[in-house]
């Protein structure tokens, strides 16, 4: 095939960049001394990559509201940091049951990085004369059945006890664990949480009771741990996959190398790049791999066919990887800025999770087309073994498994060619009816579908929302200045008193925002000041020196659960179920509203709901709308790029359909099934979005040539339609093939949102397939029915000189 028969066309907006192969190839044994160099370094890079185990950091904002649960973790250390030992089994509270319990209690205490803990022993009884409170359970549990049974009696009925570190049925009991943050730094969270399961399994074995771990701490190791082994099993086993499925089909060992080590490579220097700037490996950093993975894979799945295609017409192998170049480049790099305008709007996010992956992504879309358009022609021209001279025309019909999948697409896209009518009918009518479920969908978002569901956490959590209140906390904080305003509202004069935590105004505040979170809200497991209050009430002496006398009695990681050091702050935290962002947030408004009249009669003190459920409840339907019109409004923006680019209305208008079937689809099934519009949903999405436009641009790049190649007349556009099938409809079908496979591993994750996004994904990537089979062919070919190619004029002839390289 003469190199002066192909029309070779860069577009619009290339700089040149589309030519980088060619560059490589012009010392290909030195362009790979370059590229091994660098995948060494990336190697290095790689190894620097972290994980960020934050539960808040996809919520983190520029707000005040953000800032205000920021001043939490700062201003009460054990707040946000507990972590939970949940104890079950029938007959807990048995003497022998219960001695076990008390044994592991004690041993925890001496557990290296434990700060302190509270369980329902810490309980006491009234206080004497002399201001002595006894334990309600005593060291020594009674011998004699009633008196046991009294202190049980006692135990269960115990306000502070009775639904907060007690089940009803009395099988659960809850120990809370203040960590020690200063030993988790030194010691790390693994070591330390492992001696605190070590230590409770040892003291309960042989009692019939069980113990689990949940709590911020506890999920983020299983979060960290779930991140590394994916990143490692499931990339490993998804690229086995796609080799495999890419040696069947090829049935040679360099093309099948060189199809896999361009995405793979492509990988490990975004990796690379990622690790040397310290990104951190997240949810949505994680899913750089698939994204490039796919767009990746796809583009050297297109370079290795056109240069296979050339090989076996006897072409020397240089110069197939030059002609491969020249004709599929223009498309990746076409296709790379299309990814980077479809991702743009991630790097503006309000969130600074989103706006990080944002930019990471657009590191990884630059990498990962320079990576394989580079690698790919310059390991073809190094390992692909010579052919016969004139050994197969390109245009005939291939055996084995490519030549299965080329007579697949010839009579699939064949026939819709030749009556486009009714299938562009059926696509503009299926992306009304799946964009109407899809503009349907309602955000969701659980803390359970970030955390691996085959652990502990989330089981020991299950627990406590069902015999307790859960295990998520909710904050009322109430601050107030030292110095400077007048307590109660009253006001303010040169003889001002500061506020004080214990003047009269102060307790009623934080009892009224206590009792609001019982009554009200319908919340469980209140704890603040006032829990201290009632209990001395309950005593017979709740004056503001006995309150503050206990106080100073109370262990300090106690005290530091709801009052600051600098006893301007307190807490008044609740704990409720882990349900969906929807259902907390009327919760939390509820709150808020209720707080109202107390802000109103005591100006002096600022009042706020915080807390992880509460930002994710205020935060989490914002930033999945922004992300999902944001991901919409900038695939209109690509439509209207291509047809600029590329100089024609026909790939304009060609590429809507096609694109946005995939993504509609996707959004359909998540609207039958029931399911909301998750963070994982939107990331599988945006990746799907990223192949149905890749394999779009391909199919509109390759119609192009042989378009050109025909010229005008009758029956160009079926001709072209004809061989644009041919060759593109392999690699198109192979490597949907390959990617859903490849893909469709995390289907195994134990989280659920990588799970979500695997199915997704899997969907999304058959939709786009029959989009770029039956859709886009069926488009063309009506648009020419009424718009044919029309002759070259002069002018066009000029026109078209000018424009070519």
């Amino acid at each position: 095939m003469a190199n002066s028969e192909k029309p070779h066309r860069s577009f619009r907006f290339s700089f040149g960049l589309d030519r980088l192969g060619l560059f490589a190839l012009e010392a290909p044994y030195f362009a790979a001394f370059l590229i091994a160099i660098l995948t060494a370094l990336a190697v290095l890079g790689v190894s620097k990559l972290r994980v960020d185990d934050s539960l808040s950091e996809l919520f983190r904002t520029d707000t005040a509201e953000f800032r205000q649960y920021e001043e939490i973790d700062r201003r009460f250390p054990s707040s946000e940091y507990d972590v939970l030992v949940v104890v079950e089994g029938k007959g807990l509270l048995t003497p022998e049951k219960l001695e076990a319990f008390r044994n592991a209690v004690i041993e925890l205490q001496l557990t290296d990085g434990v700060g302190g803990l509270v369980s329902m022993l810490s309980a006491r009884g009234v206080p004497d004369a002399t201001g002595y409170a006894p334990p309600v359970v005593p060291d020594q549990l009674p011998e004699d059945p009633a008196a046991y049974n009294e202190v049980i009696k006692a135990l269960a009925q115990n306000d502070i006890v009775k639904g907060k570190f007690l089940s009803d049925d009395g099988e659960l009991a809850l120990i809370v664990i203040a960590l020690d943050r200063k030993a988790v730094e030194a010691q790390t969270a693994h070591t330390i949480i492992n001696g605190i399961k070590e230590t409770v399994d040892r003291e309960l074995a042989g009692s019939g009771l069980s113990a689990k771990l949940t709590g911020a701490p506890v999920m983020q190791l299983e979060i960290r741990n779930a991140v590394e082994r994916d990143r490692l099993v499931y990339n490993g086993l998804g690229f086995a996959v796609g080799f495999v499925v890419a040696y069947l089909f090829f049935r040679r060992l360099s093309l099948t190398l060189i199809a896999v080590l361009g995405p793979t490579i492509a990988i490990l220097w975004t990796l690379g790049v990622l690790g040397g700037l310290d990104f951190r490996l997240n949810l949505f950093i994680n899913v750089i791999t698939p994204l490039i993975l796919v767009s990746g894979f796809s583009d050297s799945m297109h370079l290795v066919f056109a240069i296979r295609r050339d090989i076996l017409a006897g072409v020397d192998r240089v110069e197939a990887a030059r002609n491969a170049v020249r004709e599929v480049a223009p498309a990746c790099l076409l296709t790379a800025m299309n990814q980077a305008i479809s991702i743009v709007s991630f790097a503006f996010a309000e969130s600074a999770l989103i706006r990080t992956f944002g930019l990471a992504a657009l590191i990884a879309v630059g990498i990962s087309y320079t990576a394989v358009a580079v690698v790919v022609p310059t390991l073809a021209a190094i390992f692909v073994r010579r052919e016969p001279a004139a050994a197969v025309d390109p245009h005939e019909r291939e055996e084995g498994g490519v030549g299965v999948l080329q007579r697949i697409s010839d009579k699939v896209i064949g026939f819709v060619a030749a009556r486009p009518v009714p299938f562009v009918a059926f696509g503009l009518l299926a992306v009304i009816v799946t964009g109407h479920a899809f503009v349907s969908l309602q955000p969701a978002y659980r803390l359970a579908d970030q955390v691996p569901d085959k652990e502990q956490a989330l089981a020991a959590t299950g627990s406590l929302d069902k015999k307790l209140t859960g295990a998520n906390p909710v904050h009322v904080m109430i601050e107030w200045k030292g110095a400077g305003a007048k307590a109660s509202g009253a006001n303010t004069t040169s003889n001002a008193q500061p506020i004080t935590l214990y003047d009269v105004g102060t307790l009623a505040v934080i009892g009224e925002a206590h009792q609001i979170l019982e009554k009200q809200a319908g919340l469980g497991n209140v704890w603040s000041l006032e829990s201290l209050r009632r209990w001395l009430a309950d005593a017979g002496d709740a004056s503001i020196e006995t309150i503050q006398k206990y106080v100073k009695i109370l262990p300090e990681h106690l005290v530091r659960r709801f009052i600051t050091e600098d006893e301007t702050a307190v807490l008044v935290t609740a704990r409720l179920p882990d349900v969906d962002a929807s259902q907390i947030l009327p919760v939390v408004e509820q709150i808020d509203r209720a707080l109202d009249p107390i802000r109103q009669r005591h100006p002096g003190y600022e009042i706020s709901v915080t807390g992880l459920p509460a930002i994710a409840a205020r935060n989490s339907a914002t930033l999945i709308h922004e992300l999902t019109w944001g991901l919409v409004g900038d695939i209109f923006l690509v439509f209207i790029f291509l047809g600029i680019a590329l100089r024609s209305l026909l790939v304009g208008v060609a590429s809507i359909l096609p694109s946005l079937f995939p993504i509609f689809t996707t959004g359909a099934l998540l609207y039958y099934s029931g399911q909301g519009l998750q963070f994982a949903s939107i990331v599988a999405i945006t990746v799907a979005f990223s192949l149905a436009i890749d394999s779009t641009i391909h199919f509109l790049n390759r119609f192009r040539l042989e378009e050109e190649r025909e010229g005008a007349g009758p029956e160009s556009a079926k001709i072209a339609l004809g061989y644009t099938a041919h060759h593109i409809g392999p690699a198109v079908m192979l490597t949907t093939i390959v990617l859903t496979l490849g893909l469709g591993v995390t289907m195994l994750s134990d989280l659920p949102s990588l799970r979500l996004f695997g199915e997704l994904a899997s969907a999304c990537l058959f939709a786009s397939l029959f989009a770029q089979l039956v859709i886009l062919p069926a488009t063309v070919a009506l648009f020419r029915r009424y718009f044919p190619l029309r002759s070259k004029t002069e002018s066009g002839r000029l026109s078209e000189q000018t424009a070519a390289r």
